[in-house]
């Protein structure tokens, strides 16, 4: 049972509000509580991040598409592997694999430096889309650093609005110094 006081003759406990309820008596300063402002502006911008994300996701794919369609049309026309390769910037492997993967092309009769001048081009489009796609990786990786330091948002919170799971949040966020 807790001690009761010896100042008045009611009843009065330590430890317990007027109300009868626990009273905080704690001597740290709690955090506080995150504004609701800042935590809205923070979801949308981590919305649009997704969805950006999303669309620059699906444009490399497009890209991706068209370039190895690109290659395989190219090796079946007679480049070589090595001249595909060093214009687009895979290895070998990789640009032997793709124009295996097209069985069904016929020689397109296109002369070898409008192939040439097509791959580098498809190349240098996927390249820069890539780019783009990590430097939205890298603003989203910032806004989370800035969620979790100013206890906006917790990794679960975080894990709903980018899409990512809380582990990989967490792996993400690892080194990162969280208030306490």
């Amino acid at each position: 049972m807790p001690a009761q006081t010896s100042s008045a003759r009611g009843v009065s406990l330590q430890g317990r509000a007027a109300t009868g309820r626990y009273a905080y008596r704690a001597k740290a300063t709690r955090p506080q509580a995150p504004d609701h402002a800042e935590r809205a502006k923070l979801a949308q911008a981590l919305g649009v991040h997704r969805q950006v994300l999303s669309h620059a996701t699906a444009a490399i794919r497009t890209l991706t598409a068209a370039r190895n369609e690109l290659i395989a049309q190219a090796i079946e026309d007679g480049l070589t592997i090595a001249t595909v390769s060093a214009v687009t910037g895979e290895n070998m492997k990789s640009v032997r694999t793709i124009a295996l993967a097209y069985d069904d092309l016929h020689p397109s009769g296109l002369p070898r430096s409008t192939q040439v001048a097509a791959l580098k081009q498809k190349s240098g489009e996927l390249r820069t889309a890539e780019r783009h796609r990590d430097q939205i990786t890298e603003r989203r990786g910032a806004l989370m650093v800035i969620a979790l330091r100013n206890q906006v948002c917790d990794d679960l919170e975080l894990a709903s609005l980018t899409g990512l799971t809380p582990d990989h949040i967490r792996r993400a966020t690892r080194g990162i110094a969280r208030p306490a």
